[in-house]
């Protein structure tokens, strides 16, 4: 895990001590407010996605992964709003 108050956080993703993915969220202070920027980074080697598929369901973990950062940040910049 990574921590700079004000600035940006990111985290392993584990199962079993595999890190698997990496996410993040960077803040940067713009003229109104702030920008928050979110971050994933899958780890896993390519001979275990079709396994992973299989046993989460998500055939095309990119498009998922990018549709719920979409609306984490949507439903964040609601909440401060």
């Amino acid at each position: 895990m990574e921590l700079v108050p004000d600035e940006r956080f990111f985290f392993d993703c584990d199962f079993r001590g595999f890190v698997f993915a990496k996410w993040g969220y960077a803040i940067e202070p713009t003229a109104n407010g702030c920008r928050v920027t979110e971050y994933s980074q899958d780890l896993r080697p390519e001979e275990a996605k079709p396994r992973s598929a299989q046993i989460s369901g998500v055939d095309d973990r990119l498009s998922h992964n990018r549709a719920g950062m979409e609306q984490t940040l949507e439903r964040l910049a609601a909440a401060l709003e």
